[in-house]
């Protein structure tokens, strides 16, 4: 716990009085202690102040770095060649992604780079035929979106499809998310793929609370202050024992606060994946 400084202001008068009262070991035990947590303290402001503020500074995913081959379901959807919003591979053909994330653009400014956990090189890169937004989409309703690649990835170590969830995970369990996101509030996209196992799935009603109208759509999941998603991480998964249950759609109020993030329901969306994309119902998951 961060001691506060009127703490470390008790720590010191009491290193005072026990130097009066006390066997000498005494003093430089407190001393000791004193020391420690001004350090601790002294550390985490410097870490956080951001303008003029004490903050957290966010990283998704707690700043955890994927190996090669790790989560090879990711991928980057890019505008211009330049990384936009994570995506999720559900076939040799085709991409999952957040609606907002892609469906003001044409086919021709879209990009997806494949089997690479580096932001800027490596991998495959293919480019996008067709752009399926949720036909229901508004603002962050909906926001679902699937892209028909040009050509059909061949599947490695490096490049799998994800299976989908059928059904949502128990509240409370922890959930997996990954992307290239920003590693702070206006602060620079991550070069390599960042993950998090600190993410928890949040009651419907307690979610409701926070999104303010029906969650039938919305996943919420919960983080510590500090962690969660951020801009450049959404479109990309959130996966509890190797299944697909969300796509990153938004976060609020600025990166790493207190509120959970929110997550399109895949379970929701199932059947309106499968009946645009080329995915078999029976091995869809």
């Amino acid at each position: 716990m961060l001691a506060t400084a009127s703490e470390h202001s008790i720590c010191m008068k009491r290193r005072l009085k026990a130097t009066m009262a006390y066997p000498n070991y005494i003093p430089k035990l407190l001393i000791l202690i004193c020391m420690g947590i001004s350090v601790i303290q002294a550390g985490s402001i410097s870490s956080s102040i951001v303008k003029g503020s004490l903050l957290p500074s966010p990283r998704i995913l707690n700043a955890r770095v994927a190996g090669s081959g790790q989560f090879p379901y990711q991928v980057s959807v890019r505008v211009g060649g330049q990384h936009n919003c994570g995506g999720v591979i559900i076939s040799q053909n085709y991409v999952l992604t957040a609606a907002h994330c892609v469906y003001s653009f044409r086919t021709s400014q879209l990009t997806v780079q494949a089997g690479s956990i580096n932001r800027t090189e490596g991998g495959v890169v293919a480019g996008v035929s067709k752009i399926t937004p949720h036909e229901e989409f508004y603002f962050y309703n909906n926001d679902i979106a699937l892209l028909k690649l040009n050509i059909s990835l061949e599947y490695s170590d490096l490049i799998q499809p994800i299976p989908l969830a059928a059904i949502l995970p128990p509240a409370g369990v922890q959930v997996t998310v990954s992307g290239w996101g920003r590693i702070r509030e206006a602060g620079p996209l991550s070069d390599t793929l960042l993950y998090a196992r600190n993410l928890f799935v949040l009651k419907t009603e307690d979610c409701s609370k926070f999104v303010g109208s029906s969650t039938l759509q919305i996943l919420c999941l919960q983080k510590v202050l500090g962690n969660g998603i951020c801009d450049g991480d959404d479109g990309g998964p959130a996966v509890y024992q190797g299944f697909l249950i969300g796509i990153a759609s938004y976060h609020s109020n600025g990166c790493g606060n207190n509120n959970p993030d929110g997550f399109t329901k895949i379970p929701y969306f199932k059947r309106w994946i499968v009946e645009n994309s080329d995915l078999d119902s029976e091995i869809a998951g």
